[in-house]
């Protein structure tokens, strides 16, 4: 796959959430990337991390949230690592987001109009944010620094900050296995003392690590201080060029339109003189017909003046005339009649698929190159859903967007998505086209899902997949999915499987893909559902050509 094509990746991405418990490892090691112009599924129960993984692109993850490792490329910048002052420039502008339950997402005592509107109007500052990007480099660069040296500066906090999450954790864990492993005292006074002797051990390991790490990080504030007032000097050089620039440009602007209006004002006089010279000379009907005449030009005139001073407006901001207009235009886009009369509506005035494409319009106000669909049709009835789906692919047609679409249904996607990725237990367990995941699954866990996917041609009776998600307070230490497996090995239970190639598109995590694995089949259910499959999309093909015949 050239580099070009890629639109976001993401590379090792784990997620941690700080509980009452414990830590929970909500996202181990994800990886993945986004094609540009493509659909990409991710498909998983709930708790596998789907949604987790789509708020850390939008930079959304809760306060208790920690991403201990990875990195989210985008455009050349690590999302992971951006201020979030930075991050409100890409957050709905550059990555837009759909979320599940629109009326959760609308706030019901608001019209749907400014709910479109108001995004718009508060980041359609054209002259501020072309001012603000004159020095975005300089600005990035200052403040990395100062982020530098903070974090520098809280080395000996970070590690021992770690050091007793490590030890917290430690104690649950071994308290864990005193309630489960233990029956007499003598059993639980020596977990008791191999617990005392790891934490010693622990503590050893952080003042080893406090010499080793604290003389480095006295070096690197050193050095970052070093070029600190350069970059500051540099930074306010830059910011007053640009403000030099955009004063400049704006004053121009007034210049010309004031031109323009003067211009105006004088043809209208002209106009309107001549106009009121012939209205004395009249009388009767004659001189009503002369004086509407007259009106009607200087509203004409008016309207002339008044388009100008908008046309100066729109080049500074995005004007409530303007946001109007193109609110109008992205409901039209997404379906909603009449939408001249909605605009002034309540969410609860919309039915469920109505008030989802409000969400949607809303995301695609600040034309967004990625979207990303956090399950959009959970809380819609079967028809709506087609309805949703077949909207998406339409503005992703149109708009050459990038989709990343989260869902528990692999039905769902089945006729949208380029390329699927199972997740489960915070990894993605398989990933491939549509084509390799629907016609050749290869994990387990895929085959147990599509197991339970109902179609109209089954017979057999649905599959339930037995048991439930491990808890990832305590990940497993092997494959997260082997209890619930029935193909598990006992490797499975011990060690986490690779992602082997199967193709050059399809990948899975499973050690029944090891050379020395013993052959498994698969399932007759999920044979006989490719069966079917494979028929459908015959008899699809031969109706398209008869069609075209």
């Amino acid at each position: 796959m050239a580099k070009k094509d890629i639109h976001l990746s993401v590379e090792d991405l784990t997620i941690s959430f700080k509980t009452n418990q414990g830590l929970v490892r909500a996202v181990r090691g994800v990886s993945f990337d986004l094609v540009h112009g493509e659909t990409l599924a991710i498909v998983g129960e709930s708790g596998s991390g789907k949604s987790v993984t789509s708020r850390a692109i939008m930079g959304i993850l809760a306060g208790n949230g920690i991403i201990d490792n990875g990195s989210i490329m985008f455009e050349g910048e690590d999302l992971t690592q951006v201020t979030e002052e930075h991050f409100h420039e890409v957050r709905g502008n550059r990555i837009g987001m759909i979320f599940q339950d629109p009326m959760s997402s609308l706030n019901p005592i608001m019209r749907i109009g400014k709910q479109i509107t108001e995004g718009m109007i508060l980041n359609g500052k054209h002259l501020d944010n072309r001012y603000k990007a004159m020095f975005q480099e300089s600005r990035g660069r200052y403040k990395s620094l100062k982020r530098n040296i903070k974090r520098a500066k809280k080395t000996k906090k970070r590690l021992t900050a770690q050091y007793k999450w490590d030890i917290s954790e430690l104690e649950r864990k071994y308290e864990r296995r005193i309630k489960e492993e233990t029956e007499t005292k003598e059993e639980q006074n020596a977990l008791l003392a191999e617990l005392a002797d790891r934490k010693q051990a622990r503590k050893q390991q952080l003042t080893e690590r406090i010499a080793v790490e604290l003389p480095k990080a006295q070096e690197t504030i050193a050095k970052l201080q070093q070029q600190l007032p350069a970059a500051k000097a540099k930074l306010k050089e830059e910011k007053a060029n640009a403000k030099a620039a955009i004063t400049k440009e704006w004053n121009e602007q007034k210049r010309l339109a004031a031109a323009d209006i003067s211009q105006i004002q004088s043809e209208a006089k002209a106009e309107l003189d001549k106009l009121k010279a012939d209205i004395n000379d009249l009388s009767g009907d004659a001189k009503k017909e002369a004086q509407n005449t007259y009106r009607e030009a200087a509203k004409k005139w008016k309207q002339k003046v008044a388009d100008r001073k908008e046309q100066l407006a729109r080049y500074k901001k995005v004007t409530k005339k303007e946001a109007f207009e193109r609110a109008i235009q992205v409901m039209r886009e997404v379906g909603i009649d009449n939408p001249e009369k909605r605009f002034k509506q309540y969410p609860f005035q919309f039915s469920g698929g109505m008030r989802q494409r409000i969400v949607i319009a809303i995301a695609l106000t600040a034309s967004p190159d990625i979207l990303i669909c956090d399950e959009p049709t959970t809380a819609l009835d079967v028809t709506i859903q087609a309805q949703i789906l077949e909207l998406i692919n339409k503005l992703k047609v149109d708009r050459d967007l990038s989709v990343i679409f989260i869902t528990h249904d692999l039905g769902v996607v089945a006729n949208m998505a380029d390329r699927i990725a199972v997740m489960y237990a915070g990894k993605i367990v398989e990933l491939g086209t549509a084509e390799d995941v629907f016609y050749n699954p290869r994990h387990p866990y895929t085959w147990a899902l599509l197991s339970s996917m109902p179609d109209l041609d089954s017979k057999e009776r649905l599959t339930a997949i037995p048991g439930t998600p491990p808890n990832m307070l305590f990940p497993p230490k092997g494959d997260a999915f082997a209890e619930r497996n029935k193909f598990a090995m006992r490797i499975d239970f011990e060690e986490q499987p690779p992602m082997f190639q199967i193709s050059d598109t399809h990948y899975a995590a499973t050690w029944l893909l090891h050379k020395d694995a013993p052959k498994v089949e698969m399932p007759e259910t999920i044979k006989h559902r490719i069966e079917r499959m494979l028929a459908h999309d015959a008899e699809g093909e031969d109706k398209k050509e008869g069609a075209t015949a």
